[in-house]
This record gives structure tokens, sequence and C-alpha cells, in this order.
């Protein structure tokens, strides 16, 4: 798969689970939600929390340190308040998930 980088097995991030993952030098947040895998920038844009530690619930990751959420299915914050973080391309092939270039907005 051209401009994938494989990160993971998909037993490797149950599904509830994230894991974060470098993808060219960037760290990535990746997230099973219900068998479906997202893979948002690491990174709050608030104060530089890890997002692949936050609580997810539903689609909706929140930030450790200041609970601002995020959609990690497009990176946009859920409070409108204007923030957002990267969303990137996955792929799963053969049990094995697979990040791609950044999603345009």
């Amino acid at each position: 798969m051209e401009g994938f980088q494989l990160v993971a097995r998909v037993e490797d991030v149950p599904p509830g689970a994230s894991k974060v993952v470098q993808v060219q030098d960037k760290p990535i947040a990746l997230f099973n939600i219900e068998g479906s895998f997202y893979a948002i920038y690491n990174v709050c844009p608030h104060e530089g929390g890890p997002l692949g530690e936050g609580h997810v619930k539903g689609c909706v990751v929140s930030c450790p340190w200041h609970d601002l959420a995020f959609d990690v299915r497009n990176g946009r914050a859920t409070d409108g308040g204007g923030y957002c973080v990267g969303s990137y391309e996955v792929q799963v092939k053969d049990q094995q998930v697979f990040v791609g270039a950044r999603r345009k907005v």
C-alpha cells in the first residue's frame, strides 16, 4: 500500500483501546472503536497533552490533562471552540493496521 506505514496488528489495539505509534517521526494516537480504526495527531493543541492516554467514550477522546475532547474520526474538537488535531487515513489489511497521509479538512 503505497503511502501507508504499518503501525500495528489488529490484536495490538483491542476495541475501546488506543495505542501511540510513530508515523514519519510524528506521534499518532491510533484508536479501535468497535472494530473500526482511526488515527489522530497525539498532541492536544491546548497544552500538548497526550491524546492517546485520554478517556475514550464512543468516538470521542478527552485530553487527560484538561478534558478538551476530540472526535477521533475527524480530529475536530467536540465543544465547537475551534481546536482540531490532524486526522490520518487508516487501512486494515490481513490483520495489519496501516496509517497514511493526513486527511484534508
